[in-house]
């Protein structure tokens, strides 16, 4: 299937992946497949690959939520992060079911941004399409990824479950936490200004 439509291809690979056991592992999958499946802002579905690499394609309006969730998951699951590529542009070959096999100018921008993110220490970058809207979405996009950098696992996990809950009370059910606690994780995790950006990014990427 060809297609011009604009989307969104998220690449990522776990960092230090190596130190993990098949529990953590297990939770990963279990978390990503909770937020992923039946989510109708995924395009093609999830896949790894070579093990700790991962690969899927979003709308582009959901693209940074989801690449941020998507971290939060990591990090509350496995202690460690994901360095996470995405690519804003078009598709020309969609394999369906299969986003390996899918090709196009989004993809080949995750791609090719990905390696050069270890060297320069980056853990969330982002290409798009557009030369006019490139400035603005990489500097928020290093903005929001400065605030990540510091979050905790345990805020992670409440972060991990904004998207699928209703209330803050929902989400301190779901983990067996008390409401005061997940309030607190909400503030120390700066989570409004990554909305203020979620936000940002959502009326911009309209224009491309």
């Amino acid at each position: 299937m060809k297609t011009n439509k604009i989307v969104g291809v998220i690449t990522g690979d776990l960092i230090n992946s190596s130190g993990l056991n098949v529990d953590q592992k297990n939770n990963l999958q279990i978390g990503l497949s909770y937020f992923l499946d039946n989510n109708p802002d995924v395009l093609l579905p999830i896949q790894f690959y070579r093990g700790d690499s991962f690969q899927l394609m979003v709308t582009k309006e959901k693209t940074a939520l989801i690449t941020i969730i998507i971290e939060a998951i990591v990090l509350s699951t496995t202690g460690t992060w994901a360095r996470i590529s995405v690519g804003i542009g078009t598709t020309s070959k969609i394999a369906p079911g299969n986003v390996l096999q899918s090709e196009g100018e989004a993809f080949q921008l995750s791609g090719h941004q990905m390696d050069t993110m270890k060297e320069e220490g980056r853990l969330m970058k982002i290409t798009v399409v557009s030369t006019q809207f490139q400035p603005i979405l990489g500097a928020t996009f290093y903005l929001a990824e400065s605030i990540i950098w510091n979050w905790k696992p345990g805020q992670a996990s409440v972060i991990a479950l904004i998207p699928t809950s209703k209330t803050q009370k929902e989400i301190a059910e779901r983990l067996n936490i008390t409401g005061a606690a997940v309030s607190k994780a909400i503030k120390n995790s700066n989570w409004p200004a990554i909305e203020s950006f979620l936000n940002g990014y959502e009326e911009t990427i309209k224009g491309i």
